[in-house]
């Protein structure tokens, strides 16, 4: 958060609290001689610290311990410097500020000792409390296996808003059509693929040997803006100059595919399947809440929504 408010240029932004030093003291001096502060990468004035262990579990436990004791000072310290930066944004003339927590749909699914519990159910329900008194307008990304959860509702009433998932781009027409590159759905897609080439000054009329080859890549993607932008790059890296051709797309999409399947349990076969044909509903058990956080099962949205394998 410090770092962003001191790439504003806004005088007084950025700079730590006495209270964030404080509490960042008394971590340290608690950690000892187990963990080693490399000095000259700590710069608490730019959120940058940066921590050696030694390696031993059960120091990283210790430390993960300690953030535990010191949860509730690390709060007051984080919302002491937000409410110190929010009078600094008004005063120049902003009307406050908005925190995006992105990234924590990606938070690796890893069941915890207890057996009962595992990483977002800890994050986003055990510690909603904290996620929630932030004193900022804050928004956060959340595993999509959650949405999918019996706990979306404690979710939601902890948070105190509905969870609003955000879908794949929906490449088919109307009423869950075959995909053609006329539907709205493939032009933004192409739209993404000439925002790219303008940023790396590449003519997008000379990227592909036929336009039928950038609407291929764009219907694998399956409506996934980082697929495609993974497809570019792979597609990219296998020919020595432009244009991309159709046999390098398909080596892309192969390369992807193939990682794919090796990581999808046995067990989940049969049930993928059944996602081969647009379906309106996907069961809820455990399963089948894994498979929209693997990517393993896209989400669309037209009203109402639907589910397609990837």
């Amino acid at each position: 958060v410090q770092k962003q408010l001191q790439g504003t240029g806004i005088p007084g932004l950025g700079a730590v609290t006495q209270y964030m030093q404080k509490v960042w003291d008394d971590i340290r001096s608690t950690l000892g001689s187990d963990v080693v502060l490399k000095e000259a990468e700590v710069n608490i004035q730019f959120a940058k610290l940066s921590l050696e262990l030694r390696n031993r579990p059960s120091v990283r436990q210790h430390l993960r311990e300690l953030i535990e004791q010191h949860s509730t000072n690390l709060l007051t310290a984080v919302n002491d410097l937000l409410l110190d930066s929010i009078d600094k944004l008004r005063a120049s003339g902003y009307e406050g500020l908005v925190l995006i927590v992105d990234g924590l749909d990606k938070l690796v699914l890893r069941p915890l000792d207890d057996g009962r519990s595992n990483t977002h159910i800890r994050l986003f329900c055990d510690r909603a409390d904290q996620l929630t008194n932030l004193k900022a307008h804050t928004i956060y990304t959340v595993p999509i296996s959650l949405i999918y959860s019996p706990r979306c509702t404690e979710l939601e009433q902890s948070f105190g808003i509905h969870v609003a998932p955000i879908p794949m781009i929906k490449l088919r027409d109307e009423n869950k059509a075959p995909v053609t590159p006329r539907t709205m759905g493939m032009q933004k897609m192409w739209e993404m693929i000439e925002a790219r080439c303008r940023f790396a000054e590449v003519d997008p009329k000379t990227l592909f040997d036929d336009t039928s080859t950038g609407d291929f890549l764009c219907e694998m993607t399956g409506g996934h803006p980082r697929h495609l932008v993974m497809f570019l790059q792979a597609a990219a890296n296998s020919i020595d100059d432009f244009p991309i051709t159709r046999a390098a797309a398909e080596r892309a999409v192969l390369n992807y595919a193939n990682s794919l399947s090796r990581e999808i349990p046995t067990g989940f076969w049969e049930q993928l399947k059944h996602f081969s044909t647009p379906q309106t509903d996907i069961p809820k058990d455990e399963v089948h809440q894994e498979m929209p956080f693997l990517l393993h099962v896209f989400e669309y949205m037209n009203g109402s929504p639907w589910y397609e394998v990837n």
